[in-house]
């Protein structure tokens, strides 16, 4: 595995940690000059670094989830609107359409990229999905530019009738 994999995940333990015992209510002190402090031991170092560890991977798990619903609902609201453009381009002079059908293969690409890309998120583990997400974001983006570059066809007829298009 790659070291950059664990960085987040570390870093966020060690803050969690830091968080954990530096933030932890104390007695009052009512210390006469003969009371020591408790004694903190490794036990007690090991069970508070494997909660901070617990925690950090429930919040990761958490954005991994809430990342994956947010890319497919928008993944289906872009695969209806993919819908409505095929419709709309079957309505084409011959002309238009062969530079419609081109841009509707490229939009098909990188629909399926995106596709390939959400699937990566859904079966990626908590600890490497974030290096995932950029991918999947990246796919996003393209698939966007691709949609708009597909119903640019369409800019200046959105209701027009194929004859008017011609």
């Amino acid at each position: 595995m790659h070291y950059h994999l664990f960085k987040k995940p570390i870093a966020l333990s060690i803050l969690g940690l830091t968080c954990f015992l530096g933030c932890e209510p104390q007695s009052p002190k009512t210390n006469s000059g003969s009371e020591k402090p408790p004694k903190v031991t490794l036990d007690d170092v090991k069970k508070d670094a494997a909660k901070s560890l617990t925690t950090t991977a429930t919040y990761s798990q958490q954005e991994k989830d809430r990342l994956l619903a947010d890319m497919q609902a928008q993944f289906e609201a872009m695969d209806a609107n993919i819908a409505k453009l095929r419709l709309q381009g079957a309505e084409l002079a011959s002309d238009a359409k062969t530079s419609w059908q081109l841009k509707m293969a490229a939009l098909e690409e990188k629909r399926e990229t995106a596709k390939e890309k959400i699937a990566e998120i859904s079966n990626s583990t908590s600890k490497a999905w974030s290096d995932v997400e950029k991918g999947a974001k990246t796919a996003w983006e393209d698939l966007s530019k691709a949609f708009l570059e597909a119903s640019k066809e369409f800019e200046n007829a959105p209701n027009r009738s194929p004859e008017e298009i011609k």
